[in-house]
């Protein structure tokens, strides 16, 4: 339905995918989803299954989105499992039981405007939830942990993206390990994602309500599900600790999104321009002042290079955020989050990172 808006992306859906190396690493070992029922997590299933993939444990929190996927996939080889991500015991059993080799770490709080008064789930989720998984990660023999991120971390004015940005900040430190190889990708938003504008615009149409854009020059950056997929399933294959950034072409202005959906639905829906909130930025950023990309052998993927990394130092900093937001509530969260904005600033570097060329001791 959007390809002909979103032409570019459309064209790289049909980019060649390498589907025999991964199966090749992988054909005998399992592969941990979690937050498999959303957008990202559900297509990865779906791309696995059509590469003959079976060895997959599918974790979320929703009992709706597992039941979902439950009814499409009934192989033999594929677990479901309900978990919460911030649930260290259950987690534990999950890791105890499985013994995944890659774990494809989807699940988070996505949503800017939801979350942006309670910053205690963000950091529960975005945060603690990352953490568990990792170190669980590490404890139970994975070799590849990938983490899936967002544009809303680069220069985060927003709770969500601040709290991925720490996330982020925390699976770096670990770059120079060689107990297991983490990758974080990052990209901007899923064209028809759930909760996204597209099905929201489609919904106001249908229901003939005005359609509200945010600002009449914000803009965005699109990527397709499969693009996701595909390029995660890459990334699995390399044998190296990397940040990735996916190709995502030129940002897209939202209400030019707008006026694409009404007129082909040939709707009398009136455009309707609102202020734009002060936690949402004109246009989001890729990369951070010090980071820069490579090419790597996929079209659709460069290689995120930089010449710092955070420290031990930095790490215990996160910690620290999260055991008191476990007493704290969103007032003392949010102004924790917002403290911590400063500390990936160029004034910290020497206190809270290292160069890249350094070696540090991984506990």
């Amino acid at each position: 339905m959007f390809e002909s808006f979103f032409i570019e992306q459309a064209l790289q859906k049909k980019a060649p995918f390498v589907g025999k190396a991964f199966l090749n690493k992988y054909q005998n070992e399992s592969i941990l989803i979690t937050g498999a029922g959303g957008s990202i997590g559900s297509k990865l299933v779906e791309t696995l299954v059509g590469i003959n993939f079976k060895n997959m444990i599918l974790l979320d929190y929703s009992e709706f989105n597992l039941f979902k996927l439950k009814q499409s996939y009934s192989s033999n080889g594929i677990q479901f499992e309900i978990a919460d991500i911030r649930d260290h015991r259950k987690m534990e059993s999950i890791f105890q039981l499985h013994t995944p080799k890659l774990v494809i770490h989807t699940a988070a709080c996505k949503h800017v405007s939801l979350y942006q008064n309670d910053a205690y789930e963000l950091i529960r989720t975005n945060v603690e939830g990352t953490i568990n998984v990792f170190k669980l990660s590490l404890k139970y023999g994975v070799s590849d942990f990938i983490f899936v991120s967002t544009d809303k971390a680069v220069n985060p004015i927003n709770n969500m993206g601040l709290s991925k940005m720490l996330a982020e900040l925390f699976l770096k430190s670990y770059f120079l390990s060689n107990k297991i190889q983490v990758k974080i990708v990052r990209f901007g938003n899923v064209i028809n994602s759930s909760g996204s504008v597209i099905p929201l615009f489609l919904e106001n149409i249908e229901k003939a309500n005005d359609i509200e854009v945010r600002g009449k020059y914000v803009e965005r950056y699109f990527i397709y599900s499969d693009v996701v997929a595909k390029n995660i399933i890459h990334i699995a294959i390399e044998n190296t600790n990397a940040m990735y950034l996916l190709e995502m072409n030129a940002p897209v202005k939202i209400l030019d999104i707008a006026n694409y959906i009404k007129e082909i639905n040939m709707s009398n829906s009136a455009i309707k321009i609102v202020e734009l909130p002060n936690e949402e930025k004109r246009t989001e950023a890729l990369l951070n002042f010090d980071e820069h990309l490579e090419k790597t052998l996929y079209k659709d993927c460069h290689s995120v290079k930089n010449g710092l990394l955070p420290n031990k130092e930095l790490r215990k900093k996160i910690k620290k955020i999260v055991k008191k937001n476990k007493k704290g509530f969103h007032q003392k969260t949010s102004k924790h989050l917002q403290e911590c904005s400063s500390y990936a600033s160029l004034g910290f570097i020497d206190k809270y990172f290292t160069l890249s060329s350094c070696l540090f001791e991984v506990d």
